[in-house]
């Protein structure tokens, strides 16, 4: 196994702004490994998360990048430290970027196919207050003999900055009472980024008219749906 560490970095700052880290690899293979340092930029593209290579992208934060190391050796049971510094363009509409710990030989061999190991951190950068979220509709699927009911809504983040909506789902009778809540993992969304949140009731529910309310929270604001639907 190969981990890099921290595997995130949130950072709030202005254009011009630079942020430094440490970014340490542990090697727990028994082979030395080798890899290149490089950044590339993380944007989005019809609602999903796609890597730029450094420069290909107006604004490009990864262009800026300055490693201490440009290459390392990782011997087994070891670990190897490197420096990476950003600077914030003064004009750009991206707010991610990857440090990568690209591999240059083999991790590991799975059968007769050999591993090359490549790991990236991800810088996430907040520059404003325009968050903005869009949600879709609320799908219920109802509950059947292997399932409990579940919920599924799509969000969209229509803003210029990176947010993590903390979600719960409710569900009320028809007359409006509480019958119970459960929490919907978070998931972070940047600018552009479409992704699905889903959750299920804990337990069955009984024959009944219900209603489904899912709520969601980000930077003090709140986004709340609902949607009827009927346990037979």
């Amino acid at each position: 196994m190969v981990s890099l560490s921290p595997a995130v970095i949130m950072a709030k700052g202005s254009y011009g702004q630079g942020i430094a880290e440490t970014l340490t690899l542990s090697n727990f293979t028994g082979n030395t490994l080798g890899f290149n340092l490089i950044a590339e930029d993380v944007t989005t593209k019809d609602g999903k998360r796609i890597f730029v290579p450094a420069g290909e992208t107006p604004g490009s934060i990864a262009a800026t990048a300055v490693f201490s190391e440009a290459q390392v050796e990782v011997k087994p049971s070891s670990n190897v430290s490197v420096r990476v510094t950003f600077t914030i363009p003064q004009k750009t509409n991206l707010r991610a970027v990857a440090a990568v710990f690209k591999g240059t030989g083999v991790a590991a061999t799975k059968g007769t196919v050999g591993m090359v190991a490549s790991l990236g951190t991800l810088f996430i950068f907040t520059l404003s207050d325009d968050f903005k979220v869009e949600a879709s509709p609320i799908t219920v699927t109802t509950q059947d003999n292997a399932s409990n009911t579940s919920f599924e809504q799509w969000l969209t983040n229509t803003g210029t900055e990176p947010l993590m909506p903390e979600g719960a789902a409710a569900v009320l009778t028809a007359a409006g009472t509480l019958v119970g809540k459960t929490t919907i993992p978070s998931q972070r969304l940047l600018p552009g980024e479409r992704l699905s949140f889903k959750t299920s009731y804990p337990t069955q529910l009984d024959p009944g008219h219900y209603r489904a309310l899912l709520s969601f929270q980000y930077e003090g604001k709140n986004l709340t749906s609902s949607e009827d639907f009927i346990v037979q």
